[in-house]
């Protein structure tokens, strides 16, 4: 008999960030700060136990079958907790924004995963030890670090991780958002996290901006100066790209638009608008082709298991 269970996180759109390793997984993390997307992450879980030694997981995301390092961790440590020796897993996903853009889909998913597969396992497990082993295979497979305890937060706003670590470790704030601003993000191409994060000056240099942009944000806590503060650390970091400027440069012509600003990380964009100007500033985003865009008020439910 197949025990069914089914979960969704709200996808994490990271505007600057800054990574601390620690000597455990559980300490290791990032700061940072950026928007929530609600129920942007589904998955759909169907468990079969079995007596023999072995496991098999199944994970397709958007109707197409992938290997997932997160899928398999988190389905090895949860049945070592449940006592089990083996079974088959089979994980439908469906993820609403793209894969590779900055939108945290590796830690969203991770979420989503482990909360509905320990319900369909029928286990006892605090939500922060839930996520504690989502956290994990997010840092293991090298696909993130802080972005599983921002997204586990709920905030009606802006999210900021303001000190790095797991689940009870980390420190999250909300600064809340007035009603008449709306979000906007525009796609145009995932950039791979190994193939920037290469030298350790680099990450030196982003560690020390993404520190500095937290300690400006939380003795002014506007969205203005959030905006502005994430920009000025893609600029600073070098992350930003030449396509992405003349995007910013073009939403920033916008009246209504209060600031904008680049994913971290991919080549993507996203701003903080009146609801009146949204229109105007999809129009000009709209003339820069991206591969997708979103509007939608910025806002995180956390996990939901349904």
């Amino acid at each position: 008999m197949k025990k069914r269970a089914r979960a969704r996180a709200a996808a994490g759109l990271s505007g600057f960030f800054a990574p601390h390793i620690a000597g455990t997984l559980r300490e290791t993390g990032a700061i940072g700060g950026g928007l929530g997307i609600d129920g942007a992450v589904k998955a759909d879980i169907a468990v079969e136990l079995g007596e023999k030694q072995e496991i098999v997981v199944r994970n397709v995301i958007n109707g197409e079958e992938l290997d997932s390092c997160i899928a398999r961790y988190i389905v090895e440590k949860l049945f070592a907790e449940a006592g089990v020796p083996g079974g088959r897993v089979h994980i439908e996903q469906e993820i609403a924004v793209p894969i590779g853009g900055g939108y945290g889909t590796s830690g969203a998913s991770a979420l989503a995963i482990a909360y509905a597969l320990s319900r369909a396992l029928g286990l006892a497990s605090t939500p922060d030890t839930v996520a504690e082993i989502a956290h994990e295979a997010d840092i293991v497979c090298k696909t993130g670090l802080g972005t599983v305890v921002g997204i586990m937060q709920p905030c009606r706003g802006i999210t900021l991780v303001a000190k790095p670590g797991g689940p009870g470790l980390a420190l999250v704030k909300c600064i809340p958002l007035d009603q008449s601003l709306r979000a906007i993000t525009a796609f145009y191409a995932p950039i791979p996290k190994n193939s920037i994060l290469t030298s350790r000056i680099q990450l030196e240099r982003v560690r020390k901006e993404g520190l500095a942009v937290l300690k400006s944000i939380e003795e002014n806590p506007s969205p203005e100066n959030f905006m502005e503060q994430c920009r000025s650390f893609a600029k600073k970091t070098g992350l930003i790209t030449p396509r992405i400027e003349r995007v910013l440069a073009s939403l920033r012509s916008v009246e209504g638009v209060i600031g904008a600003s680049m994913n971290m990380i991919g080549e993507a964009v996203f701003a903080l608008v009146y609801a009146d100007r949204v229109e105007d500033a999809l129009a000009a985003l709209s003339k820069t082709k991206p591969e997708w865009m979103h509007t939608w008020q910025p806002g995180s439910s956390g996990v939901v298991v349904e």
